[in-house]
C-alpha cells in the first residue's frame, strides 16, 4: 500500500470516486467496500503495534492527508456527510447511530496526528475533530459501552494534542497534560461490557461494585486474563477518584483472590484428571490442603453463629489410630475455626466458607450431655477425629447470596453423593486481610466523598518545579487561628506557628529537643493537609510522629479537631505507638482484639463501651431488633427442619394426591374407602417404578408432558425426571421461604449493629486519640464514616498498600498525615507478576505505597507533593551509616553519641564482611522448586561467631541479632543456635515457620507437631533475637550479625537484590555488624557494589574475621571456610569468662 500501486489508488479513491458519488446507495458501497477496510488496515493492532510497517504507515497517512490537508479533508467530510445520514442506511440495523464508523475514523486521525506532529497546528485537524465530536455525542444513546468508550477516548486524545498545537501556533506557553497514544488504547481489553469480546465471565463488570469479593465458578475456570489499570492514569475507564479506587480495588483482588482462583483451578483440574494429584509442579502458589468426597449431611442455624452446615469428607489420617487421629488433627492445626475452605464440585458449583467456631477435633473435646434412657453420656457431636472413616468439620458461608444459599440446601436434600466434590483448606490465607479492604473500597467507590482528591488524581495544577502546591487544612483557616506549641518546648518560651506567619525551625529546634529537620517536617507538616514525612533509619520519625499528635492535642478544642486517628498496618506497629502515648498521659481507644500488650487491654473499644450506658432510645431499637431476629431464627429454624423431612415417602403421597392423583393412585394401594393402608413396604412400589423403564437413546420428554402420561409407560430416565420435579416441588417452597427470611434476618442484625456502634461512636469521640489497623478500620468503615475527626496520622506508610491508604480517609478527615520511608520495605504483597522489581509487574507496580507515589510519581501525569526528610541519625555508628549515606541518603547527619559507642566486645573490628566461596545448598538439592533457601558453612559460621559474642558476657538480653533474608536459612539457624542458648523469634516469623514445616510435612508424610506453648516463648524473649530481614524493619541490637545465603556461579542475589530490603539489612546495628557471604555473587547487584567498595577501602572485608580479648595479648582468626571449634573458643578465652 505504501508503494507506487497502492499510492495511486488511495489517489483514485479520495481525488476521483469520492467527488463522483452522488447518489446514497454508491456511498455505502464506497464506505463498505474500500474505506471501512482501508481504516481497519491503517489502524489494525498488528499493523499498529509493528516498528517494522512504522515508516510505511507514516507514507500512507502522509499521502492520504495531502497538500494542505486538502485530501484528508476530503476523506472525512464524505464520512461525516455519510453520518449525519446514517439512520436511514442498511447499517443502522446493526449500529443505528454510526458509533462503530465514528470510532474506527477517530483511529485513523490519532494515528496521522502521530505521524507527524506539525499536523496538531493545522485548523483543518480541529475542524474535522470538532464535527466527531459531535457525532460521539449525538450516539450517546448507543447501547456499544465499549466503542463508546474508545471514542471518547480518541477524542480526548486528539483534543489534547491540537491543544498543545494550538499553543505552539499562537507561540504561548502552558503545561498541559500529556495524551495517551491511540495504540495502547486500543490494545486495552476493558472490563465487563465495555470489552471488545464481551464480559469475561459472570463476575467481570466495569463497576467494582458489581464484582463479588470471592471468584466464582465461571471466572475460575475463564481462559482469559483479568482486566488490570497499569499506572498510567490516562488508561482507566473510569476517570478521577473512582478511577483510583478502581485500580486499587482490583490489583488487592488479584493479589489475593486470584491466588484463591488459581489454586481452586489446579484442584479442578485434579478432580477431572488424577493423574495430575501427585505432579508437583501443578502446584498453586499457595498452600492448600484437599479432602475428598465432600458431601453435606447438614443444616443448622442459630441466632448467633448464623446458618451452618456440617460437612463430611473421607479421612485424611485413615491407616492412624483413634489416638494417632487425635493426635494429628489437634496438632496440625488444620481446620481451624476462621480459617478459609471451598467446597468445588464437579457439576460447576463453587461455595466458600469459613470453618465454625463449633468445629472440634475430637468427642473428649465436647462437655455437652444429653439425657438417654434416665441416664447422662456425653453428646457424640460429628468430629474431626471421631470416626475412622470420615471426619466432619461445620462451616459457614463466606458470602451469603441467594444462590449460595439455594446450592447448600439443595447439596443437603441429597440422597446421595451425586457428584464428585472436594473440600480445598487455605490454611496460609487470612480472608479479613483483603475481605474487609476490598469491601471498603466498593463502598467508597458508590460514595467517592474521598478527602483531597484533587492531590490523589492527576490534575494540571502544579508549582514551576512539577511539584503541586498544597493548601494549608482548613480548619487552620478559621480566622486568627494559630497553634500553640507551648507543649513542646523544654523552657519558658511561648511559640506559635500557622500557616499565615510561619515559626523558624531553628527557632522551634533552640526551645525544644526536636532537632532542625524535626523542627521543619513539624511545622510544615502542620501547615499542609497532605503532608509526607520521609524518616531514614534511625532519624526518629516516630518521636517526630509522636511530638506532631502532641502539639495537635494542645490545638484540639480551638480548632475543634475531635480525636486524633492513628492508623498503622501492623498490631505491633499500632502497639508500640498507642503504649508510648498512654505513657504520657494521652487518652486512647484502641479499636480491634489482636493487641499482646497487657496495658492497652483497658482502653479496648469493647472493654470501654460495656460500661458506658446507652439511652433509652437505644435501648428499646436494640430489644426491638432482638425480638424480630429472635422471631426470625424460630422460624429459620422450624423451616430448616421441616426441609429436611420434607422428601418423605409419606408426604409424598400427600403431594401426589392433593396435585397428581392419577400417580398417587398408580404408586400407592388403596382400600374400598380410598385410604392407603399402613404397611413396612409401602414404597416398594415407588422403587419398582423408579427402577423400571425401558433404556432409550432418545431424549426424554418434557416434565409438561410427564405430567399427564401414565407412569408406567416412561422410559427410566423419565420415570428419574418426574420424580426430581416431584421433590423439588416438595423442597423449593421451604428453600424460598428461608432464603426470605435469611435475608430479613441479616438485614435486622444489620440494624442492631447500627444501634450497637452507636455507643461506641460516644466513646471514640471523648478520647484524644482512636488508635486502629487498616484492616480494623475498613471492617468497621461503616460505622467510622461517622467518626468526627479532622486529622488521621498513619505511620509507617511506606509499607502500607495504597488500597489500605485510601480506606483509612474518612470524609472528614482534613489533615492527613503519612509518615515512613519509601526507600525501605515497600508493602509486602504475594504475585510477583505485579511487584515493579518485576519485568512484568512494572507496569503495575502494585507494592508502591500511596507515600511512594506522592513523592515519586509513576507516570509522568501523576501528582508529586512537597515532602519533608528527616537527616540526623541517632541509631549507627559512622562507620556503619556510611554504608547507606553513601548509597541511599547524601544528607545524612550522625547525631547524639553516636560516633562514641563502645568497639565490639571480643572482635577487632566493629563492621566486617566475611567473604567467602561455599555454594548455598540449593545448588546441590534435587528438588528445585522450593524458592527458600540455606547455606550450611554460614550457618556454622553464623553459630560460632554469636558464640563468641555471647561468651564475652557484656551483652544483655535482645543485645545480638541474628539477621538472614530466607526463612529456611532462619529455621536451620534456629536449630543450631537453640542447642547452646536462648534465642527468641518474633510472631510473623514463627508463623511463617510453621507454615513452612506444614507445608513439608504434608510431602514427606509426617505428623505435625504442635508449636510450642506461648509461655514458653515469653521467657525467651529475653534472648539472642533471630529473624528474617522483612520482620527485623523498625528493630534495632547493638550487634547485628547476616547471614547472607546467597553464593552461587550466577551471581543471583534474590531477595537482596533491591535497594530496599538492602538498606533494611543494613541499617539495625548500633555498635557493630558483620556480613558473611559470597562478595562476588553480591557485587552484582549495584548498591551491593557500592557497599562492598567502602567495606574494603578501609579493609573490612576478608576471608578471615579477626577476634581479639581487652586481657589477652593474642588476636585469633576466625579461619577460613571453618567454624569456629570449641577448642579455638577456649584457646582465646578472658579469665572473665
Amino acid at each position: 500500500m505504501a508503494q507506487e500501486d497502492g499510492l495511486s489508488f488511495l489517489k483514485d479513491l479520495i481525488d476521483r470516486q469520492i467527488p463522483s458519488v452522488v447518489d446514497t446507495p454508491a456511498k455505502v458501497r464506497l464506505w463498505l467496500g474500500q474505506i471501512q477496510p482501508l481504516f481497519q488496515l491503517l489502524t489494525h493492532t498488528r499493523v499498529a503495534d509493528s516498528n517494522v510497517l512504522e515508516q510505511q504507515v507514516a507514507t500512507i497517512c502522509s499521502f492520504v492527508q495531502g497538500i494542505g490537508c486538502s485530501r484528508m479533508k476530503r476523506l472525512f467530510d464524505f464520512v461525516l456527510d455519510l453520518l449525519n445520514v446514517w439512520l436511514t442506511l442498511p447499517m443502522a440495523e446493526m449500529d443505528e447511530y454510526g458509533i462503530s464508523a465514528c470510532e474506527l475514523s477517530l483511529s485513523v486521525l490519532v494515528t496521522m496526528i502521530d505521524c507527524n506532529t506539525s499536523n496538531i497546528i493545522d485548523d483543518n485537524y480541529s475542524q474535522i475533530v470538532e464535527r466527531f465530536s459531535s457525532q460521539v455525542q449525538f450516539a450517546q444513546d448507543s447501547p456499544n459501552a465499549f466503542l463508546k468508550r474508545q471514542a471518547r477516548k480518541h477524542l480526548q486524545y486528539l483534543w489534547t494534542r491540537l491543544g498543545v498545537g494550538h499553543s505552539l501556533n499562537e507561540d504561548e506557553e502552558g503545561k498541559t497534560a500529556p495524551g495517551a497514544r491511540a495504540e495502547f488504547v486500543m490494545k486495552e481489553d476493558l472490563p465487563g461490557l465495555l470489552s471488545a469480546d464481551g464480559p469475561r465471565h459472570d463476575n467481570d463488570h466495569a463497576d467494582i461494585c458489581n464484582i463479588r469479593i470471592l471468584p466464582t465458578y465461571e471466572e475460575i475456570t475463564s481462559k482469559r486474563y483479568e482486566y488490570l489499570p497499569t499506572t498510567d492514569p490516562s488508561l482507566f475507564h473510569t476517570p478521577g477518584i473512582r478511577g483510583r479506587l478502581d485500580r486499587e480495588f482490583r490489583l488487592l483482588r488479584e493479589d489475593t483472590v486470584g491466588q484463591l482462583r488459581d489454586a481452586v483451578s489446579l484442584q479442578l483440574n485434579v478432580m477431572r484428571d488424577n493423574s495430575r494429584k501427585q505432579n508437583r509442579e501443578n502446584r498453586s502458589a499457595i498452600r492448600t490442603y484437599a479432602y475428598e468426597d465432600a458431601e453435606v449431611t447438614g443444616v443448622d442455624f442459630d441466632k448467633n453463629n448464623n446458618m451452618e452446615m456440617v460437612i463430611r469428607f473421607r479421612q485424611p489420617t485413615g491407616k492412624k489410630s483413634a489416638q494417632q487421629r487425635r493426635d494429628w488433627w489437634g496438632n496440625s492445626r488444620r481446620l481451624q475455626p476462621g480459617g478459609l475452605v471451598c467446597i468445588v464440585s464437579e457439576d460447576g458449583s463453587v461455595l466458600f466458607c469459613v470453618v465454625a467456631d463449633s468445629t472440634i477435633a475430637a468427642h473428649d473435646q465436647n462437655r455437652e450431655i444429653e439425657v438417654y434412657g434416665g441416664a447422662q453420656r456425653p453428646l457424640n457431636k460429628p468430629s474431626l477425629a471421631g470416626d475412622d472413616v470420615f471426619a466432619y468439620v461445620h462451616l459457614r458461608l463466606v458470602e451469603t447470596y441467594e444462590k449460595d444459599l439455594r446450592q447448600v440446601l439443595e447439596w443437603f436434600l441429597e440422597e446421595s453423593l451425586m457428584q464428585q466434590r472436594c473440600l480445598v483448606e487455605f490454611p496460609g490465607v487470612l480472608l479479613p486481610s483483603f475481605q474487609h479492604t476490598l469491601i471498603a473500597l466498593q463502598r467508597m467507590s458508590k460514595r467517592s466523598n474521598i478527602p483531597f482528591e484533587d492531590l490523589l488524581v492527576s490534575t494540571e495544577q502544579t508549582s514551576d518545579s512539577g511539584v503541586k502546591m498544597v493548601n494549608p487544612p482548613q480548619y487552620t483557616t478559621k480566622p486568627g487561628f494559630s497553634f500553640d506549641l507551648s507543649c513542646l518546648v523544654d523552657d519558658e518560651a511561648v511559640l506559635h506557628h500557622s500557616p499565615r506567619e510561619p515559626l523558624e525551625p531553628q527557632e522551634l529546634s533552640s526551645h525544644s529537643t526536636l532537632d532542625f529537620t524535626q523542627s521543619t517536617a513539624l511545622l510544615n507538616t502542620l501547615s499542609r493537609e497532605l503532608a509526607l514525612i520521609q524518616g531514614p533509619p534511625g532519624t526518629g520519625k516516630s518521636y517526630t510522629g509522636e511530638k506532631l499528635i502532641k502539639a495537635l492535642l494542645a490545638n484540639r478544642d480551638e480548632a475543634n479537631l475531635g480525636p486524633i486517628l492513628c492508623v498503622c498496618y501492623t498490631n505491633h506497629a499500632l502497639d508500640q505507638l498507642l503504649v508510648h502515648l498512654q505513657r504520657e498521659d494521652v487518652s486512647i481507644i484502641r479499636i480491634g482484639s489482636r493487641s499482646k500488650v497487657e496495658e492497652l487491654e483497658s482502653v479496648n473499644l469493647r472493654s470501654v463501651a460495656q460500661s458506658a450506658r446507652r439511652t433509652r432510645e437505644e435501648w428499646s431499637s436494640i430489644n426491638e431488633q432482638k425480638s424480630v431476629i429472635n422471631e426470625l431464627a424460630a422460624s429459620i429454624m422450624h423451616s430448616i427442619k421441616d426441609l429436611s423431612s420434607c422428601r418423605s415417602l409419606k408426604l409424598l403421597q400427600e403431594y401426589l394426591s392433593e396435585f397428581h392423583p392419577q400417580h398417587h393412585d398408580a404408586l400407592f394401594e388403596q382400600d374400598e374407602e380410598g385410604y392407603v393402608p399402613v404397611r413396612r413396604d409401602q414404597g416398594k412400589l415407588l422403587d419398582q417404578w423408579l427402577r423400571g423403564g425401558g433404556l432409550d437413546d432418545f431424549h426424554p420428554r418434557d416434565v409438561e408432558v410427564l405430567i399427564e402420561v401414565p407412569l408406567w409407560d416412561m422410559t427410566r430416565s423419565e420415570r428419574s425426571l418426574l420424580y426430581d420435579f416431584w421433590m423439588r416441588e416438595l423442597s423449593d417452597p421451604l428453600i424460598a421461604d428461608i432464603i426470605e427470611k435469611y435475608s430479613e434476618y441479616e438485614e435486622a442484625k444489620a440494624e442492631r449493629e447500627k444501634v450497637l456502634h452507636d455507643v461506641d461512636l460516644r466513646c471514640l469521640h471523648e478520647a484524644d486519640v482512636v488508635g486502629v489497623t487498616t484492616t480494623g478500620l475498613a471492617r468497621n468503615l461503616d460505622f467510622l464514616q461517622k467518626l468526627r475527626c479532622k486529622v488521621m496520622l498513619c505511620e509507617e506508610a511506606g509499607e502500607v498498600l495504597e488500597a489500605h491508604t485510601l480506606t483509612v480517609l474518612l470524609p472528614s478527615v482534613e489533615h492527613a498525615i503519612l509518615i515512613g520511608d519509601h526507600l525501605q520495605l515497600r508493602p509486602q504483597i504475594a504475585n510477583y507478576d505485579l511487584q515493579s522489581a518485576s519485568r512484568r509487574g512494572a507496569r503495575y507496580s502494585f507494592d508502591v505505597s500511596l507515600f511512594e507515589r506522592l513523592i515519586n510519581p509513576l507516570h509522568k501525569t501523576g501528582p508529586s507533593l512537597p515532602f519533608e526528610t528527616l537527616e540526623t541519625q541517632r541509631r549507627m555508628h559512622p562507620s556503619v551509616s556510611e554504608l547507606i549515606r553513601s548509597t541511599l541518603y547524601p544528607s545524612l547527619d550522625d547525631g547524639g553519641s553516636v560516633a562514641s559507642y563502645p568497639e565490639v566486645y571480643g572482635m577487632k573490628r566493629r563492621l566486617f564482611w566475611l567473604h567467602h566461596e561455599s555454594p548455598e545448598d540449593q545448588e546441590t538439592q534435587v528438588d528445585p522448586i522450593s524458592t527458600s533457601r540455606t547455606n550450611a558453612f554460614e550457618v556454622a559460621m553464623t553459630v560460632s561467631l554469636v558464640q563468641h559474642l555471647v561468651r564475652q558476657g557484656s551483652y544483655g538480653p535482645d543485645d545480638i541479632a541474628v539477621i538472614t533474608p530466607y526463612l529456611a536459612q532462619l529455621m536451620q539457624l534456629r536449630r543450631e543456635m537453640g542447642k547452646l542458648f536462648e534465642i527468641s523469634v518474633g510472631e510473623r516469623d514463627l508463623d511463617e515457620i510453621e507454615a513452612f514445616e506444614a507445608d513439608m510435612s504434608e510431602d514427606d508424610g509426617m505428623i505435625p507437631q504442635l508449636r510450642k506453648p506461648s509461655a514458653i516463648k515469653r521467657t525467651l524473649l529475653k534472648s539472642t533475637r533471630l529473624a528474617t530481614v522483612d520482620n527485623f524493619q523498625g528493630e534495632e541490637a547493638k550487634v547485628v550479625v547476616i547471614s547472607l545465603v546467597r553464593s552461587n556461579d550466577a551471581n543471583r542475589c534474590g531477595f537482596l537484590s533491591t535497594s530496599n530490603r538492602i538498606n533494611v539489612l543494613l541499617s539495625r546495628a548500633q555498635h557493630g555488624m558483620y556480613l558473611i557471604g559470597n562478595a562476588n555473587t553480591y557485587r552484582s547487584v549495584d548498591m551491593w557494589a557500592k557497599v562492598l567498595e567502602i567495606l574494603q577501602r578501609d579493609g573490612n572485608v576478608g576471608e578471615q574475621l579477626e577476634l581479639q580479648c581487652e586481657r589477652a595479648v593474642f588476636v585469633a582468626n576466625l579461619p577460613r571456610y571453618k567454624p569456629l571449634t570449641r577448642l579455638q573458643v577456649r584457646a582465646i578465652r578472658t579469665p572473665h569468662y
